[in-house]
């Protein structure tokens, strides 16, 4: 039986809520010649944007599709959790540097200095613990996404990250270097399930006409924290104090963790916010990669020995090499040529300035050759992978060869924002390759790609010393062909195509999950009285999901027994 609330009432006979279940095929908009059904539900996603307000329950407010809203909070998160990665890259200058006290601007910044006396090896061991524990976390990650609802996951593993974050200056300051190497481990392995969840989040928000703009728009947030991180550590470490830089990290990070919590669901299924025709159209153009299965294994031996997720794994090494490197060392680097920690933290900003803008340049190039049949989807990625890191190698190289701040600061610009041209190759390949084990390659790419965080500051430790800016040539040498050698494994061996193992296999029957919170699966039709109309035409109630699967179980045993 259905409930009062149910049923629709005789005295509205044409909602907007009606009028948005009619079928493509009644209304007829939007079809080509041939009827094709995915062109319909394009040219319908670009239309239905800005309508069914008065289906939300607001007529006078325009209408935000909530598609939007998920990708703009995902973008948010990746910025606050990376500006407060930069804390202690800045902290670092303040510990090592023994000009220190001479670089910042007030008496109570210059009192308030960290007293303790630590040399590279061990600030560098500290960056490393925290990419151990990120190291460690991602296997779990991958699986446990794949179980939990990844947007719970994604914000909770941000605000866990955040509260440590709090207690790092007094650990730093008083509770000795153990305590600090414990704390940034616990981050990372928290910070492990960011990637994971947040491919899992946009897996069920994004569409395949879309999703390259949007992937693009989130990992841009990742770059965008050191464009806020950098000059806001800088500054507040210059003017006020050095601990008050993890205060206000912190407290980003959990104001951002509240409003995440208030306006994302999981699946746009969960979410009674959206409107139907948003719901529509997100649905009709995921397909059939989004439905979720009992008894569908994870192909993992299938996945492990693939040359194009090899490859990506190697793109993703290199990715974070530089990443890292230039997170926990940039500002160090910075400083050999004799800036304050205010100018320290601007400059440190600007290679990451250039890295957004290409990033989210590279999402319409991207889409603009895609409009061109003569390209493939492989040809794209390979294109802007290839192009972009072989650029930013022989940028690493010519650092080598520069003694002054300026062209150093214009090159290390260029190299960034080759390396932002790129991730419209590699980094949005995981949902060409399997979109539905997209949280999986990137648990297994990211686990691999941890082992960067791990060696990177091992490997800066032992090169570099306190004012001398040979040591860098080293590091910068081994970037280059790091950088290098990722390039010309994805250009021979990278792929844009679904792989065979992407799909179930056919020769089993496979049974649909049951999401007790996904929108009920019955309609509801006019129910005035029409002539020549029984009681039992009022009312269309589809099966249960349920009483379809006991069908599938009941279908599956028989098959299974012959």
């Amino acid at each position: 039986m259905l409930t009062s609330q149910e049923t629709a009432s005789p005295d509205n006979s044409s909602t907007a809520d009606d009028s948005s279940r009619d079928s493509p095929e009644k209304r007829g908009q939007g079809r080509t010649s041939d009827g094709d059904p995915l062109k319909e539900s394009q040219v319908k996603g670009d239309e239905s944007d800005m309508s069914d307000a008065s289906s939300n329950g607001c007529c006078s407010c325009p209408y935000i599709p909530r598609r939007y809203i998920v990708v703009f909070l995902s973008t948010l998160g990746m910025m606050v959790v990376y500006c407060m990665r930069t804390n202690v890259g800045v902290t670092m200058i303040t510990i090592l540097d023994e000009e220190a006290h001479m670089k910042v601007g007030t008496p109570e910044a210059k009192w308030n200095l960290p007293t303790v006396e630590w040399d590279t090896k061990m600030a560098e061991l500290l960056h490393s613990l925290f990419y151990i524990g990120f190291f460690l976390s991602q296997l779990p990650a991958g699986y446990l996404t794949s179980r939990w609802a990844c947007n719970k996951a994604f914000g909770a593993c941000i605000l866990f990250s955040a509260s440590l974050n709090v207690l790092l200056p007094v650990s730093i300051e008083h509770l000795g270097y153990t305590t600090s190497c414990v704390i940034r481990f616990l981050q990372g392995a928290g910070e492990g399930f960011l990637y994971p969840a947040s491919y899992g989040v946009l897996r069920h928000w994004t569409t395949t006409n879309e999703r390259g703009r949007l992937v693009a728009a989130v990992l841009t947030g990742t770059y965008a924290g050191a464009i806020v991180g950098f000059p806001m550590s800088g500054l507040i470490t210059h003017y006020i104090s050095w601990e008050y830089v993890y205060y206000v990290s912190s407290g980003l990070c959990i104001m951002w963790y509240f409003a995440w919590l208030c306006f994302v669901f999981e699946k746009p299924s969960h979410d009674p916010s959206i409107s139907q025709s948003e719901y529509e159209y997100i649905i009709k153009n995921q397909g059939k990669q989004n439905i979720e299965y009992e008894n569908l294994k994870v192909p993992y031996r299938h996945i492990l020995t693939s040359l194009p997720v090899i490859s990506l794994c190697l793109c993703h090494f290199a990715r974070n090499w530089v990443i890292i490197l230039l997170l926990t060392n940039e500002p160090y680097y910075l400083s050999m040529f004799g800036f304050s920690v205010a100018e320290n933290g601007i400059y440190s900003s600007i290679p990451h300035v250039m890295l957004v803008l290409c990033t989210f340049t590279s999402g319409y190039i991207a889409d603009y050759l895609h409009l061109n049949p003569q390209y493939s989807t492989t040809f794209i990625r390979k294109l802007l992978t290839g192009f972009g890191f072989i650029s930013q190698s022989a940028c690493f190289l010519l650092l080598t060869f520069l003694q002054t701040g300026t062209p150093v600061l214009v090159v290390l610009s260029m190299a960034m924002g080759f390396f932002g041209l790129s991730v419209s190759g590699w980094q949005v390949n995981y949902y060409d390759l399997s979109s539905r084990y997209a949280n999986i390659l990137v648990s297994i790419s990211s686990c691999f790609a941890a082992l960067a965080g791990v060696i990177t500051p091992i490997v800066a430790g032992e090169f570099l010393s306190p004012n001398n800016i040979t040591g860098w040539n080293g590091t910068f040498y081994i970037t280059s062909a790091i950088v290098l050698f990722s390039a010309l494994v994805f250009v021979l061996f990278g792929s844009g195509e679904e792989q065979p193992w992407a799909n179930p296999p056919e020769n089993i029957v496979l049974i649909q999950k049951v999401d007790p919170l996904a929108r009920k699966p019955y309609t509801v039709e006019n129910s005035q009285k029409k002539p020549n109309e029984t009681k039992k035409d009022k009312i269309s109630l589809d099966p249960t999901p349920e009483q379809i699967n006991k069908i599938v179980h009941r279908m599956s045993t028989a098959a299974n027994k012959d």
